[in-house]
């Protein structure tokens, strides 16, 4: 009995990942523009309705108004939905069957930098006000995780040329 033919093939210059990545990330990037939106919201609302605590070392209301909570004028919160905005379309699955190298790169470039970005964070909480924003906490898991599966999806694409 003859064997069936088990290699998937795709169009000439169209990148193959797996069938979970697009998904997932476009997950992750809407998690992330939704976490960043109710952030940013309470940004410009005083920070009155953040549902975290405000006693002790879990304090959204000490992280999200601290200096630490803006970067040359714009407000952190933004920036996370600015960051999100830019990640969701980079990772819909047609981009991720997109050929084209620089969005591959970019898409890769881009998560990178929220990653550092929130390790800045994550010792701007630690060290500098010593208290931790559980709604920040979320939009840096998003953020780490994010990073790890576009890392991943991107060395498997690096890994087909």
């Amino acid at each position: 009995m003859p064997r069936a033919d088990t290699t998937r093939t795709r169009p000439a210059g169209q990148m193959q990942v797996p069938r979970w990545v697009p998904t997932t990330t476009t997950l992750l990037a809407l998690a992330g523009f939704a976490v960043a939106t109710y952030l940013t919201i309470e940004h410009y609302t005083a920070s009155a309705t953040l549902a975290c605590p405000e006693t002790g070392v879990i304090n959204c209301q000490k992280v999200t108004t601290s200096a630490q909570s803006t970067v040359l004028g714009v407000p952190v919160a933004v920036l996370g939905l600015t960051f999100f905005a830019v990640m969701l379309p980079a990772c819909l699955p047609a981009a991720w069957r997109s050929p084209r190298p620089a969005l591959r790169s970019g898409r890769a470039v881009f998560a990178l930098s929220g990653v550092a970005f929130v390790i800045y964070l994550l010792y701007a909480e630690l060290f500098i006000l010593n208290a931790i924003c559980l709604w920040c906490t979320a939009v840096h898991a998003i953020t780490f995780a994010l990073f790890a599966v576009v890392a991943l999806a991107t060395a498997s694409v690096e890994a087909q040329d």
